[in-house]
């Protein structure tokens, strides 16, 4: 078993404790999610969206507001991690950094806090034979197979959009969860809204955009295709124009979406920023479901 990813993990967030103060990666993951069970938390202030059923109607008259109560999940959290593949993982993010190495990176980095923190973790992606993913499991041993896995069947073509992963798993797979989708600007493109809707109805979606270097301007490549952009596109400012106003409509459509739905999202460009990134994720997802 080749645990290079991990000891690179693990190294990462080492170094990053040392540098900086973070409840999150001392050891407040598990507090991030808050769930439903007998064992009372503190109260706060009501808000859209929040269960009316969980209003304390005692402490709202004597303070003139309309407070809910707050309980600790007793049980451990699911954490489905949902992966893009594909061919276009062969790309490079604006920084030019690998766009397979910073999505296998960020989910590891994620899933390993999870997992220290006693949550079971699970990997789906589209596999050759349709979406893929395993039992829910904890220890760092099962995360590097899923790593090694996840590596191993980035790149292959011909597969199922994520969209179609999302709405599998949340058909094939009763229990509730906490998903944390990694995937791109396309991916992003083809996440509609009834999509979301179902896969909130019951669960929870973090989102994580892993960044794409422009088609337009020096380097261009298309992965499809195999070859270098033709220098009379990658030079032509109308086109790299057109291009920066698309990918502003799709992020802005999506932000939008993600924020009816209380959905929180992360771009990640390079690697130095994964850490940094997750716990603006965390802490932003914290503070929409209660924080």
């Amino acid at each position: 078993m080749n645990y290079d990813y991990l000891a690179k993990i693990r190294s990462a967030i080492g170094i990053y404790t040392k540098r900086k103060t973070s409840n999150i990666l001392e050891g407040g993951f598990s507090s991030v999610f808050r769930g439903r069970s007998l064992e009372f938390d503190d109260l706060k202030e009501y808000d859209f969206g929040d269960n009316v059923h969980d209003i304390d109607w005692k402490s709202s008259s004597r303070t003139g507001k309309t407070l809910i109560r707050r309980y600790v999940a007793e049980k451990k959290h699911n954490v489905l991690f949902v992966g893009d593949v594909g061919s276009k993982m062969t790309g490079h993010t604006p920084d030019g950094e690998e766009k397979e190495e910073l999505a296998l990176l960020t989910f590891g980095t994620i899933a390993y806090l999870a997992d220290r923190q006693g949550a079971d973790i699970n990997l789906a992606y589209a596999g050759e034979r349709g979406t893929s993913f395993r039992y829910f499991r904890s220890g760092q041993h099962y995360l590097e197979e899923l790593l090694q896995e996840y590596k191993a069947n980035m790149l292959a073509p011909g597969r199922k959009e994520i969209a179609e992963v999302l709405s599998d798993v949340t058909e094939r797979i009763s229990k509730r969860m906490i998903l944390v989708v990694i995937t791109d600007i396309a991916g992003l493109y083809a996440l509609h809204e009834r999509l979301v809707k179902k896969v909130t109805y019951r669960n929870d979606m973090l989102v994580i955009r892993i960044d794409d270097a422009f088609y337009t301007g020096s380097g261009g490549f298309d992965v499809g295709g195999g070859k270098y952009i033709d220098l009379f596109f990658r030079k032509n400012k109308k086109l790299r124009e057109i291009e920066e106003k698309e990918r502003r409509r799709i992020l802005e459509q999506a932000r939008t979406l993600f924020g009816k739905y209380r959905i929180p999202m992360v771009t990640v460009s390079n690697q130095e920023e994964i850490i940094d990134k997750t716990i603006t994720l965390l802490d932003q997802y914290r503070r929409r479901v209660g924080g």
